[in-house]
């Protein structure tokens, strides 16, 4: 098992986006094995310009880089939306209050839509608490993940 060190924040950017609806223009993130470092690039190089300024070539150049040294990249994957559902779902099912009115409340906010249920459930503790379980999963997911290609986080 290989520990290497790598930033929370950009790894869980990469690793927990909704890529059914966060990727107007479609991007591929990988985790430089060597480094630590989250690499982004746009699957369709004139995209680079459209959405970020980037040069078509450097980011074709990138890619080359990336494709030519697959042992030092690891391809990070995104959520699907359907697995984001999947994570309210645990969260609403667990044991997340000892409020059982409040519990059933958020419950029956849910009725297919992230976005709808977070406004209906009408109370900033209860969304609060389900990012707090939702980043633990993500992170539980994520470890998982490193752990099947032989790497352990240090996260910082």
């Amino acid at each position: 098992m290989r520990t290497i060190s790598i930033a929370e924040f950009s790894f869980f950017d990469a690793f927990g986006r909704d890529v059914d609806f966060h990727d107007l223009y479609p991007q591929a993130s990988y985790l430089d094995i060597e480094t630590g470092d989250v690499i982004w690039i746009f699957e369709e190089d004139q995209d680079a310009e459209m959405a970020a300024g980037i040069d078509p070539g450097e980011n074709q150049k990138l890619r080359d880089k990336i494709e030519s040294s697959a042992e030092i990249y690891l391809k990070i994957p995104g959520r699907s939306h359907a697995e984001h559902h999947e994570i309210l779902q645990k969260f609403l099912k667990s044991n997340w209050t000892s409020d059982g009115e409040l519990r059933e409340r958020a419950y029956d906010a849910y009725s297919g839509s992230i976005g709808r249920w977070i406004e209906d459930v009408g109370d900033r503790k209860v969304v609060h608490s389900y990012y707090n379980f939702r980043n633990l999963k993500l992170k539980e997911m994520a470890e998982d993940f490193l752990q099947a290609h032989g790497i352990k986080a240090l996260w910082h």
